[in-house]
């Protein structure tokens, strides 16, 4: 049995195809990169907006003259759109055979088996379902994404994430810390753990914080990186192990959404801009070089000029390393949507535009504070540009191009200067290897 895998959307949705993976290679399957010489397609898909399930379900299209060619090849659909499209798929698209929710990933395997042109859904939400023993394929030699927390509770107005992956889960401590130690015994030295709300995990007397410690004591793990977090989850208990423990990097992507209290609330983000502050001056007093990423919406329903004003503010004020900045756009399925907009897309567009030239020049001006300074770096591949040169990234997340000597190799870990910026690009000068 051979299988092509292809996966849209977030890091929970790589993890996920990863887990599959490994479900399928249980069963004997192997993966095969072309589409054509495969016996079943599967297509894990995003549905945080509506562009990502318009980009999945043109992806689909493009499976049917293989389909055609091949009338035995199965086509599943996976992730968020399966759940939040459900059996509307099987009507749309005659050619997919199985529509398969988050929840459901455990009968992939088997439907394998089932008679040709059997066409159904497995849709429902399971809240006992964390995948317990289960592992994912390890993404690259160094460095994996491990699910520590399913779903989410916050039902914020514009996002559909509740209704797709239901609510919060939190796999067993000892499931995470097997799975840990597993890739730790592959060479795996990079583990970022994953969740919707990741620092809202709890297992019992288990923390988010202790459960990074926990991670940290496994033999082979260097570098730990986690997303996202929630305002609301930052205790001082985790602040203390962020900036205290020397394996979890000096990174964080906290959404941000707006710098208005007010439009927060009309968000239902459930936390207002003080917490933030709190967070970003604990982190920044501790490392003023702690790398802050963050989301920002423009022209959220109701955002009035003053509303902006206030994000504009909060963006000079955090000085963000990197920033992803969205034009609103109504969700079908949240409760923002049925809202009336005040705002052209015009309008819209224009306030993103002026974000996008505060926050580019931040980011030039945070990416220049690194320069004269020795980092060490994990290496990652070779740089896209150079096939002379290697890129890393520093603790903090920063990419560097270096030119490598002797034998580097991706996984390694290198010492190198930082003495030259093209663009937004760090350069380095190679010093020591680890």
């Amino acid at each position: 049995m051979r299988y092509h895998l292809a996966t849209y959307g977030c890091q929970m949705n790589e993890y996920d195809s990863a887990m599959i993976a490994q479900m399928l290679a249980r069963f004997g399957a192997v993966s095969v990169s072309s589409p054509e010489n495969a016996d079943v397609i599967i297509v894990n898909t995003c549905s945080v907006r509506e562009k990502a399930e318009e980009t999945a379900i043109a992806r689909i299209f493009q499976f049917k003259p293989v389909k055609q060619a091949n009338p035995d090849l199965k086509i599943i659909i996976v992730g968020c759109m399966a759940k939040n499209r459900g059996e509307e798929l099987l009507k749309k698209i005659k050619f997919v055979d199985f529509i398969v929710g988050p929840d459901q990933y455990r009968k992939i395997p088997e439907l394998l088996e089932l008679p040709k042109r059997k066409r159904l859904a497995f849709l429902d939400f399971d809240l006992e379902e964390n995948y317990v023993g289960e592992s994912a394929k390890i993404l690259t030699p160094f460095s994996t994404h491990i699910t520590i927390q399913r779903g989410c509770n916050k039902r914020c107005s514009y996002c559909i994430v509740p209704y797709v992956r239901g609510p919060e889960k939190y796999r067993l401590s000892s499931d995470i810390l097997r799975e840990v130690n597993e890739a730790a015994a592959q060479g795996v030295s990079e583990i970022m753990l994953l969740g919707q709300t990741v620092n809202a995990y709890r297992d019992g007397n288990e923390t988010f914080a202790s459960l990074l410690n926990r991670v940290s004591e496994i033999e082979g793990i260097k570098r730990i990186r986690f997303t996202s977090p929630h305002p609301r989850h930052y205790t001082q208990e985790l602040l203390e192990v962020l900036t205290q423990n020397p394996k979890v990097c000096h990174h964080a992507h906290i959404p941000l959404q707006s710098g208005s209290n007010a439009i927060l609330k009309k968000m239902r983000r459930q936390h207002d801009m003080e917490t933030y502050y709190g967070i970003i001056d604990y982190l920044r007093s501790a490392d003023p070089l702690y790398h802050i990423s963050t989301d920002i919406i423009c022209g959220f329903v109701g955002e009035s000029e003053k509303d902006f004003e206030e994000t504009l503010e909060a963006v000079e004020r955090v000085q963000f390393d990197t920033a992803f900045m969205f034009v609103y756009s109504p969700r079908r399925g949240t409760e923002s949507f049925k809202e009336t907009e005040i705002l052209t897309e015009d309008e819209k567009k224009e306030r993103h535009t002026r974000l996008t030239e505060i926050q580019n020049a931040i980011t030039l001006k945070r990416n220049k504070l690194m320069l004269g300074r020795t980092e060490t770096l994990l290496v990652e591949r070779l740089s896209s540009r150079d096939s002379s040169e290697m890129m890393g990234k520093t603790d903090n997340f920063k990419k560097v191009i270096f030119k490598p000597e002797g034998n580097v190799k991706p996984g390694d870990y290198v010492k190198c200067k930082i003495d030259d910026i093209r663009g937004w690009t760090l350069r380095g000068t190679l010093e020591t290897n680890e």
